[in-house]
């Protein structure tokens, strides 16, 4: 009996400093935090207004210290062509001398459909037509400043597109036996646009790495 008469004490006092610590650690919350409701509606307002803000503001285009605004792929002309490299390399004189013979084999085909629409061209298709046509491009691009590096990489990824394109057409089709088949309207059309394609790209391509 004494010895749960003098714990007693002990027990008022532990629940004592209990409820202090709770109250220090909630009341605080309670007095400076403001109701969920009212904070959301708050940050709402603002941040339409920062939105609104830059919704009215025009878009202008990349701007560098120094620089000026800086065209994009689409934008380049050989007018704004820089040639940083060295276009009397001797890897730099035969990418050049690559992308002319890829073209003249692209021109010709094309000319040869035209006169007649089931005329053999496959002959354009060489093994690594298309790891050269990478390589000498490549070989370009690395002769231009960053900018005009923009625009002869969209005229390689074009190229690229188009001669996959024509490479994939160009075969004649095989019946299920095996036996070669005339062209159809529709994949003639796709070789002659894709060939085309190449030809006008490649052209760009040349006038480019020409202009300086």
């Amino acid at each position: 009996m004494t010895r749960s008469s003098s714990a007693f004490p002990l027990v008022l006092l532990a629940i004592g400093a209990w409820c202090v610590i709770v109250a220090w650690c909630v009341l605080p919350t309670q007095l400076f935090v403001q109701p969920q409701g009212e904070a959301t509606a708050r940050r709402s307002v603002l941040l339409s207004g920062v939105l609104g803000a830059a919704a009215s503001q025009p878009a202008v285009a990349a701007e560098f210290p120094g620089l000026g605004k800086q065209k994009g792929p689409f934008e380049i002309t050989k007018d704004d062509i820089v040639i940083v490299g060295d276009k009397g390399a001797k890897d730099a004189k035969e990418a050049i001398e690559k992308v002319m013979a890829l073209q003249a084999d692209a021109e010709g085909a094309l000319a040869a459909l035209e006169k007649d629409p089931q005329a053999d061209v496959t002959k354009i298709i060489h093994p690594f037509s298309i790891s050269e046509l990478r390589l000498a491009t490549n070989t370009i691009n690395n002769l231009m400043d960053d900018q005009s590096a923009a625009g002869t990489q969209r005229l390689q990824r074009l190229m690229m597109q188009a001669k996959y394109q024509f490479n994939d057409d160009i075969p004649f089709p095989l019946s299920k036996k095996g036996e070669v088949q005339p062209r159809g309207a529709a994949r003639l059309s796709r070789i002659e646009e894709a060939l085309k394609d190449y030809v006008k790209n490649s052209k760009m391509l040349l006038e480019f790495v020409n202009a300086q």
